[in-house]
């Protein structure tokens, strides 16, 4: 049975604020599994905010939470030594890569050796190293996705998948035949939803020539990467049009289009998953903790998973 979890990702802008008070209404609320989540991994090995690991466990001790998985971002940047150490000191056993840049066959044969080396590092420290998704990955070379390339080309105990079932989504697949086609590789999910009343395409990918022709995604050399260590938010790097339209693609969990159950079910079939991870990457509400609230209330209605930890 899958268990819930939030990432922090979720309230971020809160947490920029206020991060250790904005960790204990999280817990308050009942998430009682978290995915932590750093976009600052160049000068910080923890969760991006300057706590300590201690500091954070102590908190989600008093409430009975814990810490289940953790974004570091840029992989290739962070001191991966002290990240395996900080995440030792929550209890953590998952890290995950939450998003890879890919331009040709031979680099992204290079980041597949990359991603053996460092899963096998946290093998040694009794961690998993996983894959998050976005829709990107399902664009091609050679006639074959990045996705089915780095599953071919990395070892399945270095590299597992943590699927974001919305991401697969835009990119124009199902996500139930996606998690049958990658069955036991999958050890975490990642749920959002899309709302009814979107601006925007469900499929981000169109339907044409879906053949990489420049680098997608981002990295530790991104312009997305130097201004995340720089703390500039990624709404300011938008344009309002493209605001308007972010905002307008996610709902709060559980409210929008997506066939959750069938994901949950298929989940607890084909997977290996222990934890469907809910994610609001943005809200048109004014606070981020309603609607983190608003999305563990729609989700209680789905079988098949539990709130416990």
């Amino acid at each position: 049975m899958l268990k819930v979890g939030l990432i922090l990702y979720s309230v971020r802008q809160a947490m920029a604020t206020d991060t250790m008070g904005t960790l204990e209404e999280v817990v308050k609320l009942g998430y009682k599994n978290l995915e932590v989540c750093n976009h600052n991994a160049t000068i910080d090995s923890g969760i991006g905010f300057g706590v300590g690991a201690e500091e954070i466990k102590a908190v989600f001790d008093k409430y009975g939470s814990k810490v289940v998985s953790a974004h570091v971002f840029p992989v290739e940047k962070a001191n991966l030594q002290e990240v395996i150490e900080y995440n030792a000191v929550l209890g953590n056993k998952n890290i995950v890569c939450p998003n890879g840049r890919f331009s040709t066959y031979d680099d992204l044969m290079r980041q597949c050796e990359f991603f053996n080396s460092v899963g096998k590092l946290c093998g040694e420290a009794g961690m998993t190293y996983l894959y998050h998704n976005h829709s990107h990955e399902f664009r091609t070379i050679g006639g074959k996705t990045v996705m089915d390339l780095m599953i071919e080309n990395t070892d399945p105990k270095y590299l597992s998948l943590e699927l974001d079932t919305y991401w697969t989504m835009r990119a124009g697949l199902d996500p139930v035949e996606t998690m049958k086609k990658f069955g036991k590789r999958i050890k975490l999910l990642h749920q959002k939803d899309f709302p009814f009343d979107s601006t925007a395409p469900i499929n981000t990918l169109g339907f044409g020539d879906l053949e990489l022709l420049e680098p997608i995604g981002t990295d530790g050399e991104s312009m997305y990467a130097r201004m995340q260590a720089q703390g500039t938010p990624m709404a300011q790097q938008q344009t309002e049009e493209q605001k308007m339209q972010r905002l307008s693609s996610f709902t709060e969990i559980g409210t929008g289009i997506m066939r959750i159950q069938d994901i949950i079910d298929a989940s607890n079939e084909y997977t290996d998953a222990e934890y469907i991870i809910l994610e609001q990457d943005a809200t048109r509400l004014s606070s981020e903790l309603e609607s983190i609230k608003i999305s563990m209330d729609a989700f209680k209605k789905f079988d098949g998973i539990s709130w416990d930890n």
